[in-house]
């Protein structure tokens, strides 16, 4: 694994990972705007019926526009000339925001990130990374609508996105919805380039694993490109009589409403906007899922052009195709709630340890009000109420936990799912180093946890003295591991200290609670500058390159460290799906804290298993008094 600088993973973590992103230019949408107007559109090029959808744009003065892929169809090179295009049309800081397309990802004709560079975010708040995958709340002072981006079935330089069950981009969607929803946001839409559901030439490559998540999340509305064509389906939905949408086929009891008056929070409709200048591709009146379409246009010998036209209020949501060029075609549809109250969708989580179980049902929902109470049945005969609640089981075993919501109007909904629980473990050693030994290029073997690994140089590393040291060259330093303690709850603690301070910058000190060789580690990071200033952070180091992700900020440590001193540390990782990370440090012969001085969960699928121990320790660049000596001393892991 690869050490990196704290500055390092912030600036990434900043800019890939859950940051606000900047904003170059206003975005003119006032923040408690009582109501959005968007637009939008793909597969564009700069042809005149391009130039027209673009001056359509720019002279209905919406709130912002969605581009949903295949944007330039020029040279890679040109993407500035494509976008200064757009802008002498739509105006110089005009929210024109960006999700990928096939033709741009893996540079066939331009590169995303220079399309996004000459057309950047403008709307504030916004979370991912834009242009390939991000959400933002409009407006940011009193949300109507999250808009959630991404880029299934999408080629980039580091392969081609899954979207698949269980993924990570699977399971940021879920969590960009459910956010939504959380907060009271009254309607969601996903722009994608790919659709799923067409009458055109191209099948469902986004994968039915998507189709469906956005369906049983019923997501208001999904826009899609791709296909050169206009053609938006029929409100659908999952139910008792159409568990799931298979792509190929058509099911009628996946359709929830099939008229242009539909019901707020009923279902999904899928809107595919190909008309953004590119000719059309034909529509096959045949194709396998003709029923589940109510408005289709597409003929390659007399296309038309437009944009998708939306205005949303906190209770409607309408939508018309605004045609600018080409043939003659009009499409209108509402969302409303004017079919009667919508039941509420219940949703929760758990996380057990030993028999003890804490229950979150904060994801649950109701599309057209708010959810009024909570009912917990733990499936032993216990009860309890309210948004989040906890139990403990008298015996272990696997019981049925049910939730039922009951929103402001009387309706209820009701989710279950099963939780097991198992009797206290007794705390077994995983393992103990006292470093009583003497070794030369390395740390040779640990009484209880095996032999410890390293990498990088062997001459770094050494056991005398009752400490096992390691060098830490300028802009350098080395890991150790316990390769084969493997444990899926470790409470670690060890002692460090430093021959000397850093004459600048400063010593990284990551320790791995849980590391599994193939996934990546959850660590505790502490960072010793040169004034002897400590602080913590919890990180997360992913499989792919050894990247970190900050999973929680920094926190000061109390206390100065002066050279020669000792530092305690302790490590508790505990949990799965999601795991527990909890971490504190403290001079030593100082009162060990009473508190986690860093405690936060994660659930990465890659990460929730058994995993090994290690030590990582790098020091900053340019340091005039390298190396330093890194000591480690009294290290016990022991399962809590």
């Amino acid at each position: 694994m690869r050490a990196l600088r704290i500055p390092v993973a912030l600036a990434a973590s900043a800019a890939l990972v859950v940051a606000a992103m900047a904003v170059p230019g206003a975005a003119g949408i006032a923040p408690n705007a009582s109501t959005v107007r968007f637009m939008a559109a793909g597969d564009f090029g700069t042809a005149a019926s391009a130039q027209a959808v673009f001056a359509g744009i720019g002279s209905a003065h919406p709130d912002l526009a969605l581009a949903l892929g295949d944007l330039s169809y020029t040279p890679t090179g040109q993407e500035q000339s494509w976008c200064d295009l757009v802008t002498q049309n739509v105006g110089a800081g005009f929210p024109f925001e960006l999700v990928s397309g096939n033709h741009e990802s893996n540079g066939q004709n331009g590169n995303i990130n220079d399309f996004s560079a000459c057309l950047p975010n403008q709307l504030p708040g916004a979370v991912g990374t834009y242009g390939r995958q991000y959400y933002v709340d409009v407006p940011q002072g009193a949300p109507l609508v999250r808009f959630v981006m991404i880029s299934p079935a999408l080629p980039f330089a580091d392969g081609t996105w899954s979207y698949a069950a269980g993924t990570p981009r699977y399971n940021w969607t879920a969590a960009a919805i459910d956010g939504a929803r959380s907060a009271s946001i009254p309607w969601v839409v996903v722009g994608m380039h790919k659709p799923c559901l067409s009458m055109g030439q191209y099948t469902c490559d986004p994968g039915a694993d998507l189709l469906n998540l956005l369906v049983s999340k019923k997501v208001d509305l999904v826009l899609s490109g791709h296909e050169h064509l206009y053609q938006r389906t029929k409100q659908l939905a999952t139910g008792a009589g159409c568990p799931a949408i298979v792509p190929g086929t058509f099911t009628a009891a996946c359709v929830a409403d099939s008229d242009t008056l539909m019901t707020k929070g009923a279902g999904t409709v899928f809107a595919t906007v190909g008309t953004g200048g590119n000719g059309n591709y034909d529509i096959n009146p045949a194709d396998s899922e003709a029923g589940y379409f109510g408005a289709t246009r597409g003929v390659s010998t007399a296309p038309v052009y437009g944009s998708l036209d939306v205005t949303a209020s906190a209770t409607e949501l309408t939508a018309s195709f605004a045609r600018v060029a080409g043939a003659a075609f009009t499409d209108s549809f509402t969302l409303g709630a004017g079919g009667g109250n919508v039941p509420p969708t219940a949703s929760f989580t758990s996380n057990c340890t030993d028999l003890s179980c804490s229950f979150d049902g904060m994801a649950s929902a109701d599309p057209d009000g708010t959810v009024a109470s909570y009912a917990w049945d733990f499936g032993d005969g216990s009860t309890g109420s309210g948004i989040t609640a906890s139990h403990v089981y008298s015996a272990a075993g696997t019981y049925t936990a049910r939730l039922t919501v009951t929103d402001n109007g009387g309706a209820s909904g009701t989710t279950t799912r099963t939780v097991t629980v198992t009797a206290p473990q007794q705390p077994g050693a995983l393992a103990s180093d006292p470093f009583e030994r003497v070794v030369s290029n390395g740390w040779g073997t640990a009484p209880t946890g095996g032999a410890w690994t390293f990498t990088g140089s062997a001459t770094r590393y050494a056991v005398a003295g009752g400490v096992g040291t390691m060098q830490l060259p300028t802009a350098s330093g080395g890991t150790t591991y316990l390769a084969s303690v493997a444990s899926a709850a470790t409470d670690l603690r060890f002692t460090v200290a430093l021959d000397k301070l850093p004459s600048s910058g400063s010593v990284y000190l990551s320790i791995s609670g849980r590391r599994i060789a193939t996934a990546g580690a959850y660590q505790s990071k502490v960072v010793i500058s040169s004034a002897g200033k400590l602080s913590m952070y919890i990180v997360r180091v992913n499989s792919t390159g050894g990247a970190e992700v900050i999973v929680q900020n920094g926190v000061a440590i109390p206390g100065t460290y002066a050279a020669g001193a000792k530092l305690s540390i302790r490590l508790k990782i505990t949990g799965t799906n999601p795991t527990l990370i909890e971490s504190r440090a403290w001079l030593t012969g100082t009162a060990e804290p009473t508190t986690w001085q860093r405690s936060i969960s994660d659930a990465t699928p890659e990460l929730q298993g058994p995993g090994g121990l290690g030590i990582t320790g790098y020091l900053s660049g340019g340091v005039a008094n390298a190396p330093l000596s890194l000591s480690v001393d009294d290290l016990t892991a022991v399962t809590p």
